[in-house]
């Protein structure tokens, strides 16, 4: 008996135009995604640019930024977006400006800025330049530079998206020192128009000379950490919007955004421990969670790495890096090898996203350890016999100096290298991790992708290396101090390069 014979069914295939159209609706992750699970998508995302920029975004873990497409069309952005992506995991900078600051003066980076102090006795003079960022539309020739008059000051803290500086200033008075600190708008240096008033003064319950003070800013909420000549430490936590404010006394502090405050504790020889506290009503702080520290850590001096990638970005960024992908740092140091000059070699990286869900009542107040690790990779350089200064994070990325041991020649300048931890969100082939990874999780979503290059001497002039400030465009080198000035070095990675004049 024969078969019966069944009708085959038709297969329809959607055209290439109807499919780029869907493909359109798509956010960068989930077009990165559906590219690699179908060779056909990823054959038509490659053909057309306005998907190959999502795809690019993707990969390279930024965020389209609010730049017009009149002002900055796309065929602009995705090459631009390629060279980041091409050159920071190389560390091949396109653009080097030297500088000169002219000593006595204090000097560093913040929110995008280099900023110089300089005493005058009774006033201070407070310069600040613009870093280059292409993605900005800030070319090294569009930078601008700003000078001002101010009361003298000690340290500041610039927040380009408030247009907020804030200056603070060291005192004693009867024996106790005190704070005072400034609230002046970036581009006037007149009063912030948010702040109740210009200046705030508040004492601390030290007696000692400050050795270090640093300042954080996040929306209406900002940080200053004090560090005292024998090792005391203080924390102030502020509403600089209605100053109301606080001391607390332990080891550091992180502001993870305008509500929730990350706070290191360690007391006597108990276990080090991370406390989550909510800073939504600063003088009601509440510990929502607290997470045990590794047991290695007890006797380590513990501490944050802060991470300088502004949160919110420019309004004139072409693109910016995604704030879900921002790595946090916590850094140990065993108490007997602990110095002035010795920096951390123990280095623990969690994504921030892991402390930002909501706690429920069901979740234990005390995390321990064997829990929270899973989430976390840890970098150990103990071993290591270089010299190393750093880690300096920024948004996915983390930087360090590494110096060989030796004697430096005029020759060959120092022996020092630029390293580069990037933690890539779509890593396409799992990299060969140095032996130095001494844990990674298994339910960390932290890929680490490492690079070095040695500093040529044309870079660094043969001055050896005293810092370095990093931000999401620029490597800024503070090279050692010489006779009447310090010189500095701004790497810029994306700008165009500089072309040689022809006659």
């Amino acid at each position: 008996m024969a078969r019966p014979r069944y009708a085959r069914l038709q297969q329809y295939r959607i055209s290439n135009d109807v499919l780029t159209l869907i493909l359109d609706y798509l956010d960068p992750k989930s077009l990165f995604l559906a590219s690699k699970a179908f060779k056909r998508i990823y054959a038509i995302v490659m053909e057309y640019h306005s998907l190959r920029y999502k795809f690019e975004l993707a990969v390279s873990g930024m965020r389209d930024g609010a730049a017009p497409r009149a002002v900055a069309p796309l065929l602009g952005r995705l090459h631009l977006l390629m060279s980041y992506r091409n050159d920071w995991p190389r560390l091949q900078w396109t653009h080097e400006y030297k500088m000169q600051v002219i000593t006595p003066s204090h000097v560093g980076t913040s929110g995008g800025f280099i900023h110089q102090i300089r005493p005058h006795g009774v006033y201070d003079t407070l310069e600040i330049t613009e870093l280059p960022s292409c993605r900005t539309g800030r070319s090294p020739a569009l930078t601008r530079r700003l000078r001002f008059t101010s009361p003298p000051i000690e340290t500041i803290c610039i927040d380009p998206s408030q247009a907020l500086i804030i200056a603070a200033h060291i005192f004693c008075q009867n024996g106790i020192v005190g704070v005072q600190l400034h609230f002046r708008d970036l581009w006037t240096f007149s009063k912030h128009p948010r702040a109740p008033a210009e200046s705030y003064e508040i004492p601390t319950q030290g007696i000692a000379p400050v050795s270090h003070a640093a300042v954080s800013i996040f929306g209406s909420k900002m940080a200053m950490t004090l560090e005292f000549v024998g090792g005391k430490i203080n924390h102030l936590i502020m509403d600089w919007r209605t100053f109301g404010a606080r001391w607390i006394d332990d080891q550091d502090i992180y502001l993870l955004d305008e509500d929730l405050l990350l706070v290191l504790c360690k007391r006597g020889t108990s276990l080090p421990v991370l406390n989550l506290c909510s800073i939504s009503n600063i003088a009601n702080m509440v510990v929502l969670r607290q997470y045990e520290l590794p047991g290695t850590w007890n006797n380590s001096a513990v501490k944050f790495c802060p991470n300088r990638a502004p949160r919110l970005p420019s309004s004139a960024a072409l693109f910016y890096p995604d704030p879900a992908n921002r790595v946090l740092v916590i850094a140990a140091q065993p108490a007997i090898k602990k110095s002035s000059s010795a920096s951390p070699r123990n280095w623990l990286f969690i994504s921030e996203g892991y402390f930002r869900g909501a706690p429920s009542r069901r979740d234990r107040l005390a995390v321990p350890w064997s829990h929270w690790g899973q989430y976390s990779v840890i970098k150990d350089l103990s071993r290591s016999r270089t010299s190393v200064r750093g880690p300096y994070a920024i948004g996915s990325r983390v930087v360090f100096l590494e110096s060989e041991p030796g004697p430096r020649t005029l020759s060959s300048g120092p022996a020092v290298s630029l390293n580069l931890i990037e933690f890539t969100p779509f890593p396409e082939n799992a990299a060969r991790l140095h032996p130095s990874w001494s844990m990674m999780g298994p339910r960390s979503t932290l890929f680490p992708s490492e690079s070095a290059r040695h500093l040529p001497s044309s870079t660094v002039e043969h001055y050896a290396v005293d810092d370095i400030g990093v931000t999401e465009d620029n490597v800024v080198l503070f090279l050692e101090l010489q006779p009447g000035f310090r010189p500095v070095n701004v790497l810029t990675f994306g700008a165009p390069p500089v072309r040689p004049s022809h006659r």
